[in-house]
């Protein structure tokens, strides 16, 4: 039963969704942003996808070496899992979310992520998660990084570190999302690097970001960390870009 306190407040504040704005279906301890519909919408059963992008392929098609949306590039990633593909409402909240002055959306996005896709998650053993960090001219505009508040909740679950400190960004590359698709790897290319090669040898390593389009930028994370010595590396993301919508 709850306390007097959480009536009054539950009262005069009462919870909402952050998705539809449903009122007193959010989780009133604030663990949950989103309403049960709406957490069904943002985190649908898996489709067929391909093992090593995680795009929707066809019912029928086959990933064996990647699909059309990745089967010509260079990933230096083994796998990835997401929660879904960049449309619809998962779209409207992440944006909604990436967006917003508290990462209390994010967070809930990130469990999630962490709930909804904990088998495939629990699949392969994970030694440290590392999301992908922002340059320092980012995080003065921007009120968190939402690479690192998904990775702690991965964390948490999986109960392993996540350390946002392992990589570092070198460069301040031009936003993805302004580049033409054929560009994007070229526009990783060296603007990352580890800063301690240690922490990461012989490690299976789980990178972390909000989004994946071409790759690119998880792509590169995975270089540098295997040449630091980094066993292996897969990737987790909220959701999945197709070239196409990008």
């Amino acid at each position: 039963m709850k306390s007097a306190l959480w009536q009054i407040a539950d009262l005069l504040f009462p919870s909402r969704c952050a998705l539809c704005g449903a009122d007193d279906h959010a989780a009133s301890d604030g663990s949950n942003a989103f309403c049960p519909t709406c957490i069904e919408q943002l985190s649908p059963a898996p489709v067929n996808r391909c093992q090593r992008c995680a795009a929707e392929i066809g019912p029928f098609a086959t990933s064996v070496g990647g699909c059309v949306h990745c089967r010509n590039r260079t990933l230096r990633f083994s796998n990835v899992v997401c929660l879904g593909m960049y449309e619809g409402s998962l779209r409207k909240a992440l944006l909604a979310a990436k967006w917003s002055y508290s990462a209390v959306r994010m967070k809930s996005l990130g469990s999630l992520l962490s709930s909804a896709r904990s088998h495939e998650l629990a699949e392969k053993k994970y030694d440290q998660i590392v999301p992908i960090p922002q340059h320092w001219r980012q995080r003065i505009i921007r009120n968190f990084n939402p690479a690192l508040v998904i990775g702690n909740e991965l964390a948490s679950r999986l109960n392993i570190d996540c350390d946002v400190h392992i990589l570092k960004r070198t460069a301040q590359t031009r936003p993805q999302k302004r580049v033409s698709v054929n560009q994007r790897f070229s526009n990783q290319s060296g603007a990352l690097a580890v800063t301690n090669s240690e922490a990461v040898k012989g490690k299976r390593i789980l990178i972390v970001d909000d989004v994946l389009t071409t790759g690119a930028t998880c792509s590169e994370a995975g270089k540098v960390l295997k040449a630091a010595g980094a066993k292996s590396c897969s990737v987790a993301v909220l959701a999945r870009v197709l070239d196409h919508s990008a």
